[in-house]
């Protein structure tokens, strides 16, 4: 499922990083310190001790302590060989103690830093999980004759949330879905996207008909203040023997069908009305429609973030074909399928949040 385990904020491995990075530039000082020892008096690679606190850098994450010893350390073998060195070589038997110290300074503080930085975003990511589990609820494998699963897919690589939404719910009119997307990004959207949420989950449990979701949707989202906000969203409601599947969209693409019989296109729909937010502006408010399903058949509801996905060409991610190609009957493994198909063909990064919900008919 979509929802990790939050992730400790000091993770157990840099400790053992920290040996590794200690033994390593332990074998090199020693390596630096036997050829100068090997070398003629008129030569000496003492100089050269002062570029091993830097070393540190290599490692990521490198805790504060480990970059003293290590100046320590360099330290140690650099004073013995500044006094063997006193005579021959002056300056480099002055400026190499003082450099290694000045070097181990700046590393201990930018290990402190990392340190830092690091403790902010492990307290970043407990928070944006948190928001997630009270955003986008667990969505139950089954409710009735239905089947779910999703995927939400962050744009950005620490994200968990964005303003891509859904909601898979049993009410007293069956099983109804939502998958919607927010205009703009960032915490507004996330902050408008928990709203919407709230307010379709009372509703969906008290309106009769879905059209009239979407209308007390528009409503509430018309008394907000500030700017003109608008959620592009698709209703669902399956009937209770999962033999018909009743649709709303507000802008909002069309969802794909997976027939049971293999065959895979794009839902046939009435002219989509406008966006929760501007549906008010046209008379009349949406319509729904109504499709016959059969035993096994799947429907895959997903936000723009899949519609709008492009390759290093500029062409628009194929959906259908690439769903047809990769259909299998265990939904887990279908979307995994998708979602590693779909970042291959973008490059490997995602342009914007995802959501997609897979839905399974039949008992």
């Amino acid at each position: 499922m979509l929802h990790a385990s939050i992730a400790p904020a000091r993770p157990q491995h840099r400790i053992r990083g920290g040996d590794a990075i200690v033994i390593t530039l332990a074998a090199l000082i020693g390596a630096i310190t036997a050829a100068d020892l090997v070398l003629p008096d008129r030569y000496t690679t003492m100089a050269l001790l002062v570029a091993v606190p830097t070393l540190a850098a290599l490692y990521p994450s490198c805790p504060p302590r480990y970059a003293l010893l290590i100046g320590a350390l360099t330290l140690a073998v650099a004073t013995p060989l500044a006094i063997l060195h006193r005579e021959a070589h002056p300056i480099v038997a002055v400026g190499s103690p003082l450099g290694i110290a000045a070097t181990t300074a700046m590393m201990y503080i930018s290990a402190r830093r990392q340190q830092r930085s690091d403790t902010a975003q492990a307290d970043l990511r407990e928070i944006a999980e948190a928001m997630q589990r009270a955003l986008l609820r667990p969505v139950p494998e089954r409710l009735g004759p239905v089947h779910a699963r999703v995927r939400y897919l962050a744009a950005a690589a620490q994200a968990r949330v964005g303003g891509d939404l859904y909601d898979v719910a049993s009410t007293p009119y069956g099983v109804r879905l939502i998958v919607g997307d927010v205009m703009g990004k960032g915490l507004a959207a996330v902050e408008q996207a928990t709203d919407v949420l709230g307010a379709y989950r009372e509703l969906v449990q008290h309106e009769k008909s879905l059209p009239e979701v979407a209308a007390r949707l528009d409503a509430f989202l018309a008394t907000r203040t500030g700017e003109e906000e608008f959620v592009t969203a698709l209703f669902a409601e399956v009937s209770a023997d999962a033999d018909t599947v009743e649709l709303v969209t507000c802008g909002h693409p069309p969802p794909l069908l997976l027939r049971a019989d293999g065959r895979v296109g794009f839902a046939d729909m009435l002219p989509p009305a406008p966006p929760l937010g501007l549906l008010r502006m046209v008379e009349g408010g949406c319509a729904a429609t109504t499709l016959a399903l059969g035993p096994g058949d799947r429907m895959l509801i997903y936000t723009d973030g899949v519609s709008d996905a492009r390759n290093a060409a500029g062409r628009f991610y194929p959906l259908a074909e690439r769903a047809r190609a990769l259909a299998c009957d265990d939904p887990r493994e279908l979307m995994e399928r998708l979602e590693t198909d779909l970042r291959a063909y973008v490059g490997g990064r995602l342009h914007d949040d995802t959501a997609l919900l897979l839905v399974r008919f039949g008992w």
